[in-house]
C-alpha cells in the first residue's frame, strides 16, 4: 500500500509545475517579464474610483491614530491597497475578485483604526492566524508579517518564554503586499509545519528578492517585533524555509549562524555559478565574480560549525543539486548535517519526511542556542559578515579574499586560543554573567601560535579586547602600537554600494542644474528610476529631499544617496571639499573626471561610488547609484546580487538599460583604508 502511495505522489510531482526550476534563459518558470508583473485583468474605471475613494477616506481616518505604537498593524492594509491601485497589481482571474480583496483589506483597516482610537488591539487576542506590521528603520515604510499561534499556547506576562520558528516563503511573483496580507488575514489552515507549543512567523521579506538586501533586514526587524510582542525566548528561534525560502535559510543561516537554535533548508539555491550553470566563457566581469562572495553560501560554509543544520530535498527536484553540493562543501570541513530526501518527490515536501524534519527541528529548538559557546568559527569574504558570538573580525588584510577565524576558550587554563587567515584585527567580546561563557578577570591570549599576545582584564560587563597585526605579522595590542589610519573599512562601512540600502538611507537630489546637461539628464532619469524601483521591488517609499533641505540631524543618522555633481548638489560639493583625510580620492571638474590614474571627459562620464560619510559616524554616502542589480536580474533571485564594486566610472553615451546604468569603463574596490588601488581595465 505504501509503495502505491509513493508511486502516486511521484507521478503528481512529475506533472506539477515547479516555480523553482530555471528555463533556458536562466529565469525562474514563474517570471512574467517584470517584478511586479502586469495585471492579469485590470479593474474598470468604476472599480478603481470606488477603491480610491474609500482608500482616501481610510487614510484620513488613519491620520488620527498614526502615532499609536501599533499603527503599523492598520497601516499595512492601506499600503497594500495603495500600491495595488497605483501599480495595478491585480492578479485574480476577474476584476471583481481583485476588487473584492481590496475592499476586504479596507474593511479590516477600518476596524483596526477604530480599535486603535480606543487604544485596543483585539486582533492580538487568541490563537490562530494573524497578520501584523512594523515600521522599517530602512525607509519608515509599514511592512507586514504573518503569525501562527497554536491553540492553547499561553504567552506574555510572567509566563515562560515561548519558542519561535521563522518561516521564509518561496518565490511568488504576484505575492505583492495585497496578496500577502490578504492570504495571511484570511488563512484558514496553518502552514506546512505545526511545531508544538511554538509560534511561527512569516516575514514578507520585502516581496521577492531572495531574502537579500532589504529582504535580509526585514527578517531581523520582523523577528525583533515578534520577540517583543510574544515574549519569545531568543535562544529558541529556528530559521527555516523552502524554495526561495530555502535559499534564504541557506544564506541567512550561514551569514548569521550565531542567531539561531537551528537552521533548516528546504531546496533553494546556494550560489550563483553552479545554480546558473555558468561556464568560464559565460562568467561576468571579474569584480562581479568577486561580489558573488557577498551571498554565495559555500564561501561561509564553516559558519555551520556554530549552528545545527538539517537539509531536505525532493528526490527528483533539480534543487537537490544545490543541497548535495553544499553537503559536499561542508563535508570537506568536517561538517556532516543530515540531508533528508523525499522519495519520489519533485519540488515539494514528502508527507512522511516532513514529519522527520519537524521532529529534528523541535529537538534542536528545545535544546536551544548557546549564546556564549566555548568554540566559535568564522568564514567570510567581507567585514559585513565578520562577527560570530564573542569574536569579531575588525579588519581584513584584503576584502573579498577568504578570511577565517577559529576561536576556543579553554576555561581550565583561562586561555583564549585563536587561529586566523587573512585577518588584520580582532575583537573579543565578553558579557560576564549573561551566559555560560564569562572570561575570568585576566585571560591569556594566543593568536596564530603567539602566546601571551596580551594579558588583559576581560571581566568588565561590556569589555572588548582588540588586537592588530604588525607589518611583520606579529599580533600586538593596539595600545602598544596606535594606528595612524584615520579611515578604514569596518563591518558597517565596507562596501559595495548596495550595502547602504540595508539600513536607513535618504535620497538627496540636486538643487540646480549641473556642470553638464548630459549628466544632469542622466541624473534625473536614473534617480527617478531608482525611486520607482525601490517602490516596486522593495515595497517602500524612498525618503527624498533636495540637498538644500537636508538637515544636520538627517546627515548624521542616514546613509546619503547623493545624485548630481559638485555644482548641482551642495552636499556632493561639501564632500569633495572636506578635509583631505576624509575626502574621496576623486577629481571632478566641468571637463575632467578621475578616480585613480585614468582621466575621463566629465561631459560623457559619471562617477558612481560609496564612501564613509564625513557627516555622520558609521554612515555611508553613495554617489549616483541605487541598487546595482537591475530589472533584468529579477528573472531569478540568484542574480539579485551587487553588480558593481566600491566605485565605477560610467560612460553615459551608452544609454541605460535593464542591465546597467551605462558602460562601465573603469571600476574597482577601494583598499582597506578607502584608497584607490591600481585600476584594472574593463574588457
Amino acid at each position: 500500500m505504501r509503495s502505491c502511495i509513493l508511486l502516486l505522489l511521484a507521478l503528481i510531482s512529475l506533472t506539477a509545475p515547479s516555480e523553482a526550476q530555471l528555463g533556458p534563459n536562466g529565469a525562474t518558470a514563474s517570471f512574467k517579464g517584470s517584478l511586479p508583473p502586469r495585471a492579469t485583468v485590470r479593474l474598470n474605471a468604476n472599480q478603481s474610483v470606488g477603491i480610491a475613494v474609500r482608500l482616501g477616506a481610510m487614510e484620513k481616518e488613519f491620520e488620527k491614530v498614526k502615532s499609536h505604537p501599533r499603527a503599523a498593524d492598520a497601516h499595512i492594509f492601506l499600503k497594500a491597497v495603495r500600491y495595488a491601485l497605483e501599480l495595478e497589481e491585480w492578479y485574480e482571474k476577474t476584476a471583481e475578485e481583485s476588487a473584492r480583496k481590496a475592499h476586504a483589506l479596507l474593511e479590516e483597516a477600518g476596524n483596526r483604526i477604530e480599535a486603535l482610537k480606543l487604544d485596543e488591539t483585539p486582533w492580538m487576542v487568541g490563537s490562530g492566524q494573524k497578520v501584523l506590521g512594523f515600521y522599517s528603520q530602512i525607509d519608515g515604510s509599514p511592512q507586514p508579517y504573518g503569525v501562527e499561534i497554536p491553540e492553547g499556547l499561553e504567552w506574555g506576562g510572567e509566563r515562560k518564554k515561548v519558542p519561535m520558528w521563522i518561516w521564509l516563503h518561496g518565490r511568488g511573483d504576484t505575492a505583492t503586499d495585497l496578496s500577502f496580507v490578504y492570504s495571511r488575514l484570511m488563512a484558514k489552515k496553518p502552514g506546512q509545519f505545526q511545531p508544538k507549543g511554538t509560534i511561527v512567523i512569516h516575514p514578507f521579506g520585502r516581496y521577492c528578492n531572495g531574502w537579500k538586501s532589504a529582504g535580509e533586514t526585514d527578517v531581523f526587524e520582523c523577528r525583533d517585533d515578534a520577540v517583543a510582542r510574544f515574549h519569545v525566548d531568543q535562544n529558541r528561534i529556528a530559521l527555516a524555509g523552502f524554495s526561495m525560502g530555502g535559499a534564504g535559510a541557506w544564506h541567512m543561516g550561514a551569514h548569521f549562524a550565531d542567531q539561531w537554535a537551528c537552521v533548516h533548508t528546504g531546496a533553494g539555491f546556494a550560489d550563483v555559478k553552479r545554480y546558473q550553470k555558468l561556464t568560464p566563457d559565460k562568467y561576468p566581469v571579474w569584480y562581479e565574480q568577486k561580489l558573488w562572495g557577498v551571498y554565495d553560501v559555500p564561501d561561509y560554509g564553516r559558519n555551520f560549525f556554530n549552528v545545527p543544520l538539517i537539509c531536505y530535498s525532493g528526490e527528483q527536484d533539480a534543487q537537490r543539486d544545490s543541497a548535495e553540493y553544499m553537503i559536499e562543501v561542508l563535508g570537506k570541513e568536517g561538517i556532516k548535517p543530515p540531508h533528508l530526501i523525499g522519495p519520489g518527490m519533485g519540488h515539494k515536501y514528502h508527507p512522511e519526511t516532513i514529519q522527520e524534519v519537524q521532529a529534528w527541528i523541535e529537538k534542536a529548538v528545545e535544546k536551544g542556542r548557546d549564546p556564549w559557546p566555548k568554540k566559535v568559527s568564522i568564514q567570510t569574504k567581507t567585514l559585513e559578515y565578520g562577527r560570530m558570538h564573542w569574536v569579531s573580525i575588525l579588519a581584513l588584510e584584503e576584502s573579498w579574499n577568504e578570511a577565517r577565524v577559529d576561536a576556543e576558550y579553554d576555561e581550565a587554563s583561562d586561555r583564549v586560543i585563536l587561529r586566523t587567515t587573512n585577518v588584520a584585527e580582532l575583537g573579543i567580546w565578553n558579557r560576564k554573567g549573561e551566559g555560560a561563557l564569562g572570561f575570568k578577570d585576566y585571560a591569556e591570549i594566543e593568536v596564530d601560535g603567539q602566546r601571551k599576545v596580551q594579558t588583559a582584564r576581560l571581566g568588565l560587563a561590556a569589555g572588548a579586547l582588540t588586537m592588530t597585526v604588525k607589518q611583520d605579522g606579529k599580533w600586538v595590542s593596539p595600545l602598544s602600537k596606535p594606528s595612524a589610519v584615520k579611515l578604514k573599512k569596518s563591518a558597517s562601512l565596507c562596501g559595495p554600494m548596495d550595502q547602504a540600502f540595508k539600513t536607513r538611507f535618504m535620497v538627496v537630489l540636486p538643487d540646480v542644474e549641473g556642470m553638464n546637461e548630459s549628466v544632469s539628464q542622466w541624473v534625473r532619469a536614473e534617480s527617478a528610476r531608482f525611486v520607482k524601483r525601490w517602490r516596486c521591488l522593495m515595497r517602500g517609499n524612498v525618503v527624498v529631499k533636495k540637498a538644500a533641505d537636508v538637515t544636520n540631524s538627517e546627515m548624521q543618522t542616514a546613509n546619503l544617496i547623493l545624485w548630481g555633481d559638485p555644482k548641482s548638489n551642495s552636499i556632493i560639493d561639501r564632500l569633495i571639499k572636506t578635509e583631505e583625510d576624509r575626502r574621496p580620492p576623486l577629481i571632478w571638474t566641468e571637463g575632467k573626471l578621475a578616480m585613480g590614474s585614468r582621466e575621463f571627459d566629465a561631459g560623457k562620464h559619471v562617477p558612481v561610488f560609496c564612501y564613509p560619510s564625513p557627516f555622520g559616524l558609521g554612515r555611508m554616502v553613495v554617489i549616483n547609484s541605487g541598487l546595482t542589480f537591475r530589472e533584468a536580474h529579477d528573472r531569478t533571485n540568484s542574480l539579485q546580487n551587487p553588480k558593481l564594486p566600491d566605485w565605477a566610472i560610467l560612460d553615459i553615451s551608452q544609454p541605460p538599460n535593464d542591465e546597467s546604468a551605462g558602460k562601465v569603463v573603469d571600476a574597482d574596490f577601494f583598499d582597506e583604508e578607502w584608497k584607490v588601488k591600481t585600476p584594472k581595465l574593463i574588457r
